[in-house]
């Protein structure tokens, strides 16, 4: 019987897939899947495929079905060159630096909130969920009434992207385009009758849309990139950080022994529970990879969370290590590689690291009390539920 990438990626621990296909099949054809699909697992493989973006394209979108029109993270140069560059000073290092008392102005208030005194509860729902989705709806200029929905909305695109119902995913997308067109109009308003707008993304897309440098179906369509992604996969980064801090105590005596390492620490559990498990590239032409011809236009998984975890890079892979991230230290892939590298992952990082830090200050103990589960569509790995119980250390 052949192999399933699909029957074990969503395990709780999908490292025993990984090295499956790592050192057995580092080219594997998923035929559980309708149309078939193939799969990378090895660093080499991985990252040889990111930095060649004109033969590995995502202009046929990063989900396993074929889609069209994307932006961003789902177009081709110089499509995605002219987008990234209205979006991108906005998610510089200084641009997130200057966010920063805000940021954590947000998350201390969910934080102080759920977990001031002992107690019990879902920290995806209480914390993991909320927070980059306060902080990513806060940029984009969204509402504080209108946040709610887009929970729902968010997880119906992302299931898509891995064959879920596409029906959802229209749905879902009316809903968002007709947050962002009432956006739009008011932001249009204020400039047109010489006004100064609000200071967020959505008024950055509005004023490039004016000049001309975009059209407005791409307007619609990056508010509804950003804002899917700028809260999904840092929602599981949180949740398992967490995750890994209760099945290994050791890792918290390290880091109250040294909170100096939480940035590298950070890098280290992006690295170990990639959120993203791996996005799909669709090849420009008919090519040979590891003795396998490849017909153009063949959907291709680059399965990042698997290249994070190759021995061939990796000294004991399969552990947690502190010290593996530093300065001149090599880097991870959780965020891609190449022109698509993820435009979010100082945001995500700055995030990361203001839990990690909240979590081994607050919680004298905290153990599970049910069942963790695991999100569905194997393009991203999170979970969907983490319930806890906690009591809270005593302050010094």
């Amino acid at each position: 019987m052949s192999y399933s990438h699909l029957e074990h990626a969503n395990d709780l621990e999908p490292s025993v897939g990984h090295h499956h296909l790592i050192e057995r099949c580092p080219i594997h054809r998923e035929e559980s899947f309708d149309p078939p699909f193939f799969v990378v697992s090895r660093h080499e493989d991985v990252l040889s495929m990111v930095t060649d973006p004109e033969l590995w394209q995502n202009g046929s979108g990063p989900g396993v079905f074929h889609q069209t029109g994307g932006v961003l993270g789902s177009a081709d140069d110089p499509d995605h060159r002219r987008q990234r560059k209205v979006l991108q000073d906005g998610f510089r290092p200084a641009a997130v630096q200057s966010l920063a008392p805000r940021v954590e102005q947000i998350g201390r208030k969910l934080w102080d909130d759920a977990f001031s005194a002992d107690g019990a509860g879902d920290f995806v729902r209480l914390f993991a969920f909320p927070f980059p989705a306060i902080v990513i709806a806060e940029m984009l200029g969204i509402r504080s009434e209108d946040r709610d929905q887009f929970g729902h909305w968010s997880d119906d695109i992302v299931n898509g992207l891995g064959g879920g119902d596409l029906r959802l995913v229209e749905k879902a997308n009316e809903g968002i385009y007709a947050l962002v067109d009432d956006l739009v109009v008011e932001r249009r308003t204020i400039i047109e009758a010489g006004g100064e707008p609000p200071d967020d993304l959505v008024t950055v897309l509005t004023r490039a849309h004016l000049a001309g440098d975009l059209a407005y179906g791409e307007v619609r369509r990056l508010c509804q990139q950003v804002l899917v992604a700028g809260h999904e996969t840092t929602a599981s980064l949180l949740s398992l950080m967490l995750y890994r801090l209760i099945t290994q105590p050791r890792l918290v005596d390290e880091l109250r022994a040294d909170p100096e390492r939480i940035p590298w620490a950070v890098e280290e559990f992006l690295r170990y529970d990639s959120p993203v498990q791996g996005l799909f590239r669709t090849n420009s032409r008919e090519c040979e990879v590891r003795g396998e011809t490849i017909a153009p236009g063949t959907k291709m998984q680059l399965l990042f969370a698997a290249a994070n975890r190759d021995p061939r890079v990796w000294n004991e892979p399969d552990t947690i290590d502190f010290d593996r991230f530093g300065p001149g230290s090599r880097p991870h892939l959780a965020f891609g590689w190449g022109v698509h590298h993820c435009i979010g992952n100082v945001l995500a990082r700055r995030e990361g690291q203001l839990a990690l830090r909240w979590m081994i200050d607050t919680f004298e103990t905290v153990e599970l009390t049910g069942e963790v589960k695991v999100n569905q569509p194997f393009i991203l790995r999170g979970l969907t539920t983490l319930p806890i119980r906690w009591t809270v250390r005593s302050p010094k």
